[in-house]
């Protein structure tokens, strides 16, 4: 016959690993709600920055604002998924160390492979900021190796359009832009 002491005794080791398996499920859950929002914040902000149409024409690459932001989804997913099984008490020391070099690497190679688009989206935003060429605009350029002059066609925060009057339509990137000499032609001065 099964006693008292023999229930409490049951209850009390199970209790614990409901504890452990509830909180490993709410960390699951909470871990793939915030990848889930990330996915999307990345995908629009990368939409925003018209990463796909640069790096289509650039390197030839299709939908990497997709591959990236599915790629910071999976990094969250799998962060969820150690801590989840640390809490169960699951997760070796091995398993955790291979995790994390995997995603070291693959963070790294997202900053190199990615490192010119950050660094034109932020000289965007410091050409937006400072307001001193606009759309319409006769402008000319010169860097170390030639010099370009035409009309600005628009200005994104990765690059700007010139169109030369040649039937030229010449596409800067924003940090080229930042360290080259830029000259406002005589028909844009205000007297």
């Amino acid at each position: 016959m099964i006693s008292n002491s023999d229930i409490t005794e049951a209850v009390s080791t199970i209790n614990p690993i409901v504890f452990q398996v509830i909180n490993a499920v709410i960390i699951l859950l909470i871990g793939f709600v915030i990848g889930k929002i990330l996915q999307k914040l990345s995908l629009k902000i990368f939409e925003m920055i018209e990463l796909d149409r640069i790096t289509r024409k650039r390197f030839k690459i299709r939908r990497l604002s997709k591959i990236l932001s599915s790629i910071l989804e999976s990094i969250i997913y799998i962060i969820a998924i150690i801590i989840a099984l640390n809490k169960l008490n699951i997760a070796t020391t091995i398993v955790n160390t291979i995790i994390i070099l995997l995603l070291i690497v693959m963070i790294m190679f997202i900053v190199f492979g990615v490192n010119d688009i950050f660094a034109n989206f932020f000289a965007g935003i410091f050409f937006r900021m400072r307001k001193n060429i606009s759309v319409g605009e006769e402008i000319r350029i010169k860097d170390k190796k030639r010099t370009i002059q035409g009309k600005i066609e628009k200005i994104n925060m990765l690059d700007i359009r010139i169109n030369t009057g040649r039937e030229e339509l010449i596409i800067i990137p924003n940090t080229l832009l930042s360290k080259s000499i830029v000259t406002k032609t005589r028909k844009n001065r205000k007297n």
